[in-house]
């Protein structure tokens, strides 16, 4: 989620029953909440596997009303192309269906939700149950145990908790579908999550009691089955891997470190951080790299120490502007907005905006060439720490260019979309940062090119091509 620097403001609310109709083209007037609450109950589907859960059946016929952007508070008010429409319409009919479960609404709506992740990577749709007490269950429901890497839709295993599953396995099937299918239902991440892979394939997290990956390792095909490991465990032990991860590559004279989230108390991370540049120092490297490939942002706790580590300024600008879109999300947040400004999108007073950030000069370690490394999934507080760093000149960044205006939007709310099983998160605030992104884009200092078979030995490929750069650039 975006943030604004130094003082971060979390934005998420569940709205209840007689708020659910305020996404997609949905009238405000509201049905009773006793009439919408019969008309949720009328639609419910049961799933049942390791755990039952509760999804919605979406009439065939109210597809058209998702394709707005005018009921959401978001400050973009963009027209939907009439081919995104088109291409909606044609899918729809072609499931020949007259109502539609999460999954098939997710493969229904995918032209119009990638066309709003161009608009802004924020806006995401994705499945969720129904009821609060199946949302808990299925926390901790097992999913198997790898973090897939998603290169032009070749699915490759990244990292891994299982020893069965190795660095460079190239993912084929997963309980006899083609991953190429599952990839249907999913958005363009380059980094994805088993349980995201799962819940978006027709919720085959419960459906499915255990796991038969058939998978492509050294030219030979293979099939492991898994029972897994509970969510929540996977996805913390996948980040306690590389989490603060620091390295020592002395043939390239260079230090590394990892960061992959911002935390809401971002203290011990800088404190590590300031620990590992100081070390490579002492071990005779003149070059550093700040790792934030996959990095979807957090928080913006200490930005201003963060960056004082990297830019021997007092100061730097940071916002040329920000605006929002006054909803009943935003009325709250800001004493300046009212009742009578709803629909509107408001320049926010400099007071309310963190236009300038101030640095800590005794933080600033010189000596070192940094360097960021960042992908397409690099987003919010992490895009925006990769722009200040590339704008003030304090490092070069490498890899790819980051997503469509990655920059542009944040402070997310989230609520179901319309009478759906979708829930749909969206940002209420522009933001105007100083920048040298073309076109909404921030491209790389250093562009790093790759394909899935370069990551098909198990190596990072990326990370092998940066540090083959800067041992050329200290030969010459």
């Amino acid at each position: 989620m975006k943030r604004s620097i130094i003082v971060f403001l979390s934005i998420l609310f569940v709205f209840t029953y007689n708020l659910s109709f305020v996404y997609g083209n949905v009238t405000h007037q509201e049905p009773k909440q006793d009439s919408l609450a019969h008309l949720w109950k009328t639609r419910e589907i049961k799933i049942n596997g390791k755990i039952g859960i509760t999804d919605i059946a979406t009439p065939a016929t109210e597809i058209p009303q998702f394709l707005s952007l005018s009921g959401l508070p978001h400050p973009c008010n963009d027209s939907i192309p009439e081919d995104i429409s088109t291409q909606v319409t044609l899918r729809n009919k072609s499931l020949s269906k007259d109502s539609l479960c999460s999954a098939d609404l997710i493969w229904v709506l995918r032209p119009y939700l990638q066309w709003l992740q161009n608009i802004d990577p924020h806006l995401r749709a994705e499945p969720q149950p129904i009821h609060f007490s199946n949302v808990k269950k299925a926390d901790n429901i097992s999913v198997f145990d790898f973090l897939s890497l998603n290169i032009n839709d070749t699915l490759i295993v990244e990292r891994s908790i299982n020893p069965l599953f190795r660095q460079g396995d190239r993912i084929l099937r997963i309980n006899n579908v083609p991953v190429s299918q599952y990839l249907q239902y999913c958005y363009d991440d380059r980094h994805i999550y088993p349980f995201t892979l799962l819940t978006n394939y027709h919720y085959a997290i419960i459906t499915a009691f255990d796991y038969k990956i058939q998978l492509a390792r050294n030219g030979n095909i293979m099939e492991i089955n898994t029972p897994g490991l509970p969510w929540k465990e996977v996805y913390l032990k996948l980040n306690q891997q590389c989490e603060f991860q620091s390295r020592l590559f002395r043939d390239a004279k260079t230090g590394y470190f990892r960061i992959g989230e911002f935390y809401p108390n971002n203290n011990l991370m800088i404190k590590k951080l300031r620990t590992a540049i100081k070390q490579t120092q002492r071990e005779g490297c003149t070059s550093f790299i700040l790792d934030l490939r996959g990095n979807l942002g957090g928080n913006g706790h200490a930005f201003d120490r963060l960056l004082s580590i990297f830019i021997n300024k007092p100061a730097i600008s940071y916002l040329r502007g920000k605006r929002l879109k006054v909803s009943p999300w935003t009325l709250q947040d800001y004493d300046f907005l009212t009742a009578d400004m709803l629909g509107s999108v408001i320049e926010v007073p400099s007071q309310y905006a963190n236009k300038t950030v101030y640095l800590n000069q005794q933080l600033y370690i010189p000596g070192m060439q940094f360097y960021v490394l960042m992908d397409k999934d690099t987003s919010s507080i992490a895009a925006s720490f990769c722009n200040i760093m590339q704008y003030n000149g304090a490092a070069l960044l490498a890899g790819e260019p980051l997503r469509h205006n990655a920059l542009k939007y944040g402070e997310t709310v989230s609520a179901r979309f319309g009478i759906s099983g979708l829930y749909l998160t969206v940002s209420t605030v522009e933001f105007d940062e100083y920048s040298h992104a073309v076109d909404g884009v921030l491209m790389p200092d250093i562009t790093i090119p790759y394909i899935a078979q370069d990551y098909l030995t198990g190596r990072d490929a990326m990370l092998d091509k940066l540090l083959e750069i800067i041992k050329h650039d200290i030969k010459n």
